[in-house]
């Protein structure tokens, strides 16, 4: 505990009381006769308090030094606030303060500048306590107990700080909206115990961190600077020799000799509306995640598994295509060959034998029967394999178009890898669906499979199927004509005109032209045309089966799209919320979201923070700068202080 401040009192002989006080009723006389004193042009008021303190620490003695520096001309009456002030004593000659109520007052004559000091005794209650502690050998000691003795020296200090401040500060919030709150901190000081050692009898000193060594002959001199706030402490050590140590001199002055760098608020503030900008973006994310995983969910894609199988049977059917239609080619191949052996069977010279017409018209009418009748069940025929085409066709292209559809859907998400490989997936099968879309389109409407190039333009199931029609047609006529033929067979005048109208028809049958040569009827194609369409037919029904069995393994992925969606629809979940991937559990864009969001709220309370952080540490530097007197300074004087603390050494005895 402090013990009371011993008052230094200065001992006058009454002489010299007496010739003050005269002096002091002249000066009055003539002040009352001279001008009124004058306004100095500056006045700078500096006070230093000297503390005399035991080797503890605790104080016996507190003086102020007052140096008052006037600059101007003429007379001046200074009058210097000094409430807690006791005894006063002028140390400059020709500068007589006198004590009067709570002030000091004084009158200067100043040509210039004018420098004047006064001392004053005072009780007033120091900022600082300044406390010593002595520890040899591990065990705490009184300063006289370490006198003289020897070993392992360690010297504490500890310094604690009186001036407490409560305030409100106003700042900017992480918004930038206007802020306050009621802070309490202390005044700074910043003390600087300055320790002097002998170097013959101190070694291997170990000193606190951030002092300062001076070396002068064989004294070490240690200034050890200390911000109590309000609290501070260090300690040095030493080997000690026959310990005897000299006064420690404690400086001390109001100041904030260093503050935090707050010019990274700013940084902080772009870096905090980057996570906001992440934030959102990572949201939309989330958005877009959640939506596709929910359209695969809504996806029924049960009937794609059987789409391979339904492939297959495409292609089945496309090789009995082929043999049908190569039969069909060798069927019309043969009724060519016998068509073409009645044309050259009919011969006008044998009119003669018209009693055999009869029997050979009835021949020919069950002939022509038969090539109706045959070429009617071709017809239908091409009917049934055309149906079964449109069918075929009318499927690829459902499967074209989702496969498509789902090639540019998830081909669009350009950074999800599983969609891209999915997209590509799809993009394959779309483009052999495509190719065989085309086929199917060669197989009905003819054209040339394998683009342009030598091989002729291949004619499609309708054009055959047409050409069919009419030679049935044609053949019905006939027929018809050849039964006409048969009930008139009496009339045997007309027989060589009726074979010879007969045998036209028939070469029209065969190599194709107008069956009635009148016009405007469509030109007939002949069993010649037929047979080269339908050969033409065959192979391109072979080279569509030939596709799709080069394609049989892209269409083999369809049965495993369903699995290949539903894992896809898994992940994209799992991305979006959270969830287990291949067995290890993924944290979701929403964890993203979270600690992004996190990661800004308390960058906005660290912004908060600082900007409270530098309004404080801006108040804590008005009130050291404003810490300029201890007893009171002159209206308009310009005040400094410092406190000088003088710490009792320790002895031999």
């Amino acid at each position: 505990m402090a013990q009371p401040l011993k008052i230094v009192r200065v001992t006058r002989r009454a002489s010299v009381v007496a010739v003050l006080t005269a002096v002091t009723l002249m000066s009055a006389a003539v002040a009352s006769s001279a001008p009124a004193p004058g306004v100095p042009d500056s006045l700078v008021d500096n006070e230093t308090v000297y503390v005399v303190a035991d080797a503890s620490g605790t104080p016996q003695t507190a003086v102020v030094v007052d140096w008052l520096q006037v600059e101007g001309h003429g007379t001046f009456e200074i009058a210097d606030p000094a409430p807690d002030a006791g005894a006063i004593e002028s140390l400059t000659d020709g500068f007589d303060p006198v004590k009067s109520g709570d002030t000091v007052a004084a009158t200067v004559d100043v040509d210039g500048y004018g420098d004047f000091f006064y001392r004053a005794e005072t009780d007033a209650p120091l900022p600082i306590d300044i406390s010593v502690t002595y520890v040899l050998d591990g065990e705490e000691m009184a300063p006289d107990e370490i006198a003289g003795k020897s070993g392992r020296l360690r010297i504490e200090f500890e310094v604690v700080n009186r001036l407490e401040r409560t305030e409100v500060v106003e700042y900017l919030d992480a918004d930038g909206a206007p802020a306050s709150s009621e802070v309490t901190y202390t005044v700074p000081l910043l003390c600087i115990p300055q320790l002097e050692l002998d170097g013959t009898r101190m070694t291997g000193v170990v000193p606190p961190e951030g002092s300062q060594l001076a070396i002068a002959g064989q004294t070490m001199t240690y200034a050890i600077p200390m911000m109590p706030m309000p609290e501070a402490s260090v300690a040095i050590e030493m080997d000690a020799r026959d310990i005897e140590l000299a006064p420690t001199i404690v400086s001390v002055f109001p100041s904030l000799s260093a503050s935090p760098d707050f010019s990274m608020v700013d940084e902080l503030v772009q870096l905090r509306d980057s996570l906001s900008l992440l934030e959102e973006l990572s949201s939309g994310h989330r958005t877009v995640a959640q939506r596709i995983s929910g359209e695969l969910a809504a996806y029924d894609l049960s009937s794609m598994t059987d789409a391979a199988d339904g492939l297959s049977a495409l292609r089945s059917g496309l090789d009995e295509l082929t043999v049908g239609a190569e039969g069909l080619a060798q069927l019309s191949a043969g009724q060519y060959a016998y068509l073409d052996g009645v044309i050259g069977s009919i011969d006008t010279s044998q009119f003669d034998q018209l009693g055999q017409l009869g029997v050979a018209i009835s021949d020919m009418r069950a002939a022509a029967s038969q090539l109706e009748t045959g070429t009617a069940g071709l017809v239908t025929l091409l009917d049934g394999q055309i149906a079964l085409a449109e069918s075929v066709k009318a499927s690829n292209a459902g499967l074209l178009a989702e496969a498509s559809g789902y090639a540019a859907e998830y081909g669009a998400y350009s950074t999800d890898a599983t969609a891209l490989a999915a997209a590509g997936d799809f993009a394959s099968l779309a483009s052999g669906l495509g190719a065989q879309d085309h086929l199917l389109g060669i197989l009905l409407d003819g054209g040339d499979p394998d683009g342009p190039g030598p091989q002729p333009a291949m004619p499609g199931l309708r054009d055959a199927r047409d050409s069919l029609a009419q030679i049935r047609d044609g053949l019905t006529g006939l027929r018809q004509g050849l039964e006409a033929l048969e009930a008139q067979a009496g009339s045997l005048s007309a027989v060589p005109g009726a074979f010879e109208q007969m045998k036209g028809a028939l070469i029209v049958l065969r190599d194709g032209g107008d069956p009635d040569g009148a016009g405007p009827a469509p030109v007939m194609p002949g069993l010649e045309a037929t047979r080269d369409g339908l050969a033409g037919l065959a192979d391109g029904i072979g080279q569509a089966a030939a596709g799709l069995a080069g394609s049989s393994g892209q269409f083999e992925m369809l049965d495993e799209v369903p699995a290949m969606m539903a894992e896809l629809q898994s992940v994209l979940s799992a991305l979006a919320d959270g969830g287990t991937v291949e067995g290890s559990e993924l944290p979701g864009i929403d964890t993203t979201i979270g600690a992004l969001d996190e990661m800004g709220a308390g960058l906005g309370d660290g912004i908060a923070e600082a900007r409270e952080g530098e309004a404080l540490t801006d108040a804590m530097k008005r009130a050291a700068d404003g810490y300029t007197s201890f007893l009171g300074s002159p209206d308009g004087a310009v005040g400094r202080l410092s406190f000088l603390f003088k710490i009792d050494g320790v002895s031999a005895p």
